[in-house]
């Protein structure tokens, strides 16, 4: 009788229980999509008002963030919240406060609703992750189950927001380590995940930023040009990375001298400024996206898209170093796709939808260190043709950047995990 418990135990535990809680984090992704997009329309009536109140808007997007976390988090840090997700993991055993997980959510849906440089995916991982850890803690399983339940409600939560479900159990597999996966957590992961897809689905609707699938026939000329926008993605991905690093090392170096209030209200102004020239660069980024990838910004020069990169770089740095929260998933993609648009226009290629993809896949494999997720998520939003210059560019991206990454608690391997 002792055996068949257990048994029934272990079974509810990895079966069961990731049943429960992707269904509740699909309804907690519906909540915190409701939330950022009260407050973007808020901010776009403001905007829509008088052009120059983007000025005020941006202040709030990073002053409003900060404030959240120091006045109510426990952990005072402010920035990207897939990196506070990956350190809880290897550090802290999947452990997060309840009150840790709303309030840097909420700071992150400040920030991007008012025009913050950031992705929802940050606080997606963040907030699924942190439901999963509560309740795995209320029901007192033990530390090793709740660390597991953790990266599961981190993939729910992430497949969720994205509406690509095994994109999300990848991504979270993936994240935590620059060079292995954590294959132990792949079945609870998947049923969490595919559970908050449908909640998701259900509440938000299925609709994602990219097109729908589109067929293509690779050519000895395509895998060519995805070999060459490897490397450029390898190189605009080692720009975004050190721009990222030098603007928190800035930014640590101003706090001993000045405020964080002023050197917040500053970054906010600088951010409003980015928006008056080109307002693609701020917010999530899903507009631009979107259109790149069905071909409606053709027209943009190349001088645009040029600024256009470089800015999302320095507005996504600017806001996770001086007080803003969020994510680094859809920085990637939109640079990624900026490039690859750049890419086709310069050489007059034919089909550029397949260059900006590519070429976003690259970069994420490069910032992100998940070379599984990049090919995944191509393969599952554009279909399967996509697949095989895609793993080309993104292979050569990955490699060329070395064990760099946008995460600084990314850990190498699972041994260096144990040496820990």
């Amino acid at each position: 009788m002792r055996l068949n418990s257990e048994r029934f135990f272990e079974v509810a535990k990895y079966w069961v229980l990731p049943l429960i809680l992707g269904s509740i984090i699909g309804l907690a992704m519906f909540l915190l999509v409701y939330i950022y997009k009260l407050l973007n329309y808020a901010s776009f009536i403001i905007v829509n008002w008088n052009s120059s109140f983007l000025l005020a808007s941006t202040i709030v997007a990073l002053l409003g963030g900060y404030l959240t976390i120091r006045l109510w988090a426990e952990n005072k840090e402010c920035g990207c919240g897939t990196d506070l997700v990956i350190e809880r993991y290897h550090f802290k055993n999947g452990f997060i406060s309840l009150r840790d997980t709303i309030s840097r959510t909420l700071a992150s849906a400040i920030t991007i609703g008012f025009g913050g440089s950031a992705g929802l995916e940050g606080p997606s991982l963040l907030l699924g992750g942190g439901i999963s850890s509560f309740i795995a803690r209320r029901l007192k399983l033990d530390q090793k189950d709740v660390k597991t339940l953790f990266l599961c409600g981190a993939a729910a939560g992430f497949s969720a927001i994205f509406k690509a479900p095994l994109t999300g159990i990848l991504f979270a597999l993936e994240i935590p380590y620059k060079r292995d996966v954590e294959t132990e957590v792949f079945i609870p992961a998947s049923i969490a995940s595919v559970t908050a897809y449908f909640t998701s689905a259900i509440t938000l609707g299925t609709e994602t930023i990219f097109p729908t699938p589109t067929f293509i026939i690779p050519t000895l000329s395509t895998l060519m040009h995805a070999i060459f926008l490897g490397i450029l993605a390898a190189l605009v991905a080692l720009a975004f990375m050190e721009a990222l690093e030098r603007t928190n090392s800035i930014s640590k170096r101003l706090a001993s001298s000045l405020p964080m209030l002023l050197m917040t209200i500053f970054a906010g102004l600088i951010l409003g400024v980015i928006g008056l020239l080109y307002p693609e660069a701020l917010g999530l980024g899903y507009d631009f996206i979107h259109k790149i990838t069905i071909a409606e910004l053709g027209e943009l020069t190349l001088t645009n898209l040029t600024a256009l990169l470089i800015l999302k770089i320095v507005a996504t740095s600017v806001t996770l170093n001086f007080g803003g929260n969020g994510g680094l998933f859809i920085p990637s993609l939109y640079v990624g796709g900026a490039l690859g648009l750049i890419y086709s226009q310069t050489l007059n290629l034919e089909t550029p939808v397949l260059y900006v993809i590519l070429s976003m896949a690259a970069v994420l494999a490069a910032t992100s260190k998940c070379l599984l997720t990049s090919i995944t998520l191509v393969a599952e939003t554009m279909g399967s043709s996509f697949i095989v210059p895609t793993v080309i560019s993104a292979v050569v991206s990955y490699f060329l950047t070395g064990s760099r990454s946008l995460y600084k608690s990314q850990l190498i391997n699972k041994l260096q995990a144990r040496q820990v």
